[in-house]
């Protein structure tokens, strides 16, 4: 089972999908000269971004995701600069194209933008989680000290 991946100047070549998303984004790097360091997807011809990149088990194999015949396009995830506050922000997917089509442009970024949005809300609900435990083992010692004085002359009555 086989997909085709566009790139570059209307280059293409051939990549097996019965194999781990790990090894099949390696083969990608390499084909289309990218380091190990780069951080790349696949996205179809309408732009959906596959976000294998996200993925927790990469060693799932990738015909589970990926249509057999079909094209898909090399995508670089850009991130924020390293060693600043916006680290871990998505900048942009793009997708290694000479002349890729507005349409694909418009989708990504949408997702790009989509993907920041959710991932700037989880930082705050963790941020309200570190507060919340504070004020709840506060609450917590004072209630439990406030239901033993209750038990105290209950048992004195008994």
């Amino acid at each position: 089972m086989f997909i085709f991946i566009k790139h570059g100047d209307n280059q293409q070549f051939l990549a097996n999908i019965n194999c781990s998303v790990l090894l099949l984004l390696h083969y990608a790097r390499r084909k289309v000269g990218l380091p190990k360091t780069e951080t790349i997807d696949l996205c179809d011809e309408t732009g959906t971004m596959k976000l294998f990149f996200l993925m927790k088990t990469p060693g799932d194999y990738a015909n589970k995701f990926l249509t057999a015949r079909n094209t898909y396009y090399v995508c670089k995830v850009e991130r924020g600069a390293p060693g600043t506050r916006v680290e871990s922000a998505y900048k942009a997917f793009v997708p290694l194209l000479k002349n890729p089509e507005p349409e694909l442009i418009d989708a990504l970024r949408t997702q790009c933008d989509l993907l920041e949005r959710s991932r700037v809300k989880m930082l705050r609900i963790q941020e309200a989680k570190k507060v919340v435990p504070i004020e709840s083992s506060v609450n917590l010692t004072s209630k439990s000290s406030g239901r033993s004085d209750e038990e105290g002359p209950l048992d004195k009555h008994r």
